[in-house]
């Protein structure tokens, strides 16, 4: 994974969705100084939220472009940072719109979670603003490859992980999802736009909540700024609630959020987190896939 550059930046305007990663993201940019003005998109973080931007916390409506940028102008705001969850089934359940974001979404060819972003990226870079690598404030977050948890996986779960990696990283390479869950040597479910949540719901209701391998990866040629691959505890308590035991992230590329009381929780249900490497020849795979595809579009 490369490691985003050191920027000099004074004031970030974080636009924040769901969970704790943009709470994350505001601590670290608090802690080295940097001005926090949050424009919040989800309500189940703004407290934090609000206290972190010393009361700067705005709540936007994403479909209304022309609003959000005037907003930004007046906060005198050049940097940008996405972090959390926003679902694309927004576009649907509402799709409050102006102008200039109906026909950027008119423009699209492929509504993909990369092809939605990409589009909104190119739209502030047309308008002066830059859009800041979410990782340069969660470096702390990355783990190695490595076991977390005192129970490991069997042997049939380590069949699954591996067969779980490779279908992972063609999903992410197609950019439908970064969670696969596998059971048996079968793909219980695979995650698209109902989010991971739902994705494990749905497993557990296939295995009949007896056991299923989850495996979280990047996409190949991750972009830094939007969509980086997340766990945390919420994923833990809907993995126990779908009656899935073992968790495995790729190793230096997903974040990682508290991984203490993961751990300790994992420990506590006899469920398996694990950091794993994924083997360079599927990596390298899907990169070329990547690019053929690119220069085919």
């Amino acid at each position: 994974m490369e490691k985003p550059g050191v920027k000099n930046i004074a004031k970030i305007g974080l636009v924040a969705g769901e969970g704790l990663l943009p709470v994350h993201v505001a601590r670290n940019a608090a802690n080295e100084g940097i001005e926090v003005v949050t424009l919040s998109i989800s309500r189940d973080n703004r407290r934090e939220l609000k206290e972190l931007s010393e009361g700067r916390l705005h709540k936007i409506t994403p479909g209304l472009f022309e609003k959000n940028m005037n907003l930004l102008r007046s906060e005198d705001i050049r940097h940008i940072v996405f972090a959390g969850k926003v679902n694309k089934w927004l576009l649907f359940r509402d799709p409050r719109m102006d102008a200039r974001a109906m026909r950027a979404l008119t423009e699209l060819t492929r509504r993909s979670d990369d092809g939605v972003m990409l589009g909104i990226i190119s739209i502030l870079s047309d308008e002066g603003f830059e859009v800041v690598a979410q990782t340069r404030f969660l470096q702390d977050h990355f783990l190695p490859e490595g076991l977390l948890t005192r129970n490991g996986p069997t042997a049939r779960e380590q069949e699954d992980i591996r067969y779980g990696l490779q279908i992972a990283k063609e999903m992410g390479r197609l950019d439908v999802g970064q969670t696969i869950v596998v059971g048996k040597g079968m793909i219980l479910a695979v995650e698209a736009i109902e989010g991971t949540d739902e994705c494990l719901k749905r497993a557990g209701k296939w295995s009949r909540k007896k056991g299923g391998v989850v495996v979280k990866v990047a996409k190949p040629g991750q972009d830094q700024r939007f969509d980086v691959p997340v766990v945390g505890l919420r994923t833990l308590k809907a993995m126990r609630r779908a009656g899935l035991r073992v968790l495995a992230a790729e190793a230096n590329e997903t974040l990682f959020l508290d991984p203490d009381e993961m751990t300790a929780y994992a420990d506590r249900h006899d469920m398996v987190i694990t950091s794993v490497k994924v083997p360079e020849k599927l990596t390298m795979a899907s990169q070329r896939l990547t690019s053929q595809g690119s220069a085919s579009s």
